[in-house]
């Protein structure tokens, strides 16, 4: 089971687009890293913009999530999004 993921190639322009598509899900990413915990999903993450590196990581799943999501799953949502905005999987 994955918890974890790291995303290159993740520019501030792309950051920021990515910022933008997860929090229309609800994922809310504040500044360059913290915490994010909604519905019953938490994370870390962490954005080293010299590095273009985004890490998420100690991804977590209870109630309510649990009933539609598992920690593969999250990760899986990120990785389309990533994807999406230009970034690469790592």
């Amino acid at each position: 089971m994955a918890n974890s993921a790291t995303y290159t190639g993740i520019t501030p322009e792309l950051y920021n687009n990515l910022r933008s598509k997860l929090g229309a899900a609800g994922i809310e990413l504040q500044g360059t890293n913290g915490r994010v915990s909604k519905q019953g999903v938490t994370a870390d993450y962490a954005y080293e913009e010299g590095a273009q590196t985004l890490h998420i990581n100690n991804v977590g799943v209870s109630f309510p999530a649990s009933m539609m999501f598992s920690p593969d799953k999250i990760i899986e949502k990120i990785n389309e999004a990533v994807r999406s905005a230009g970034g690469q999987v790592a």
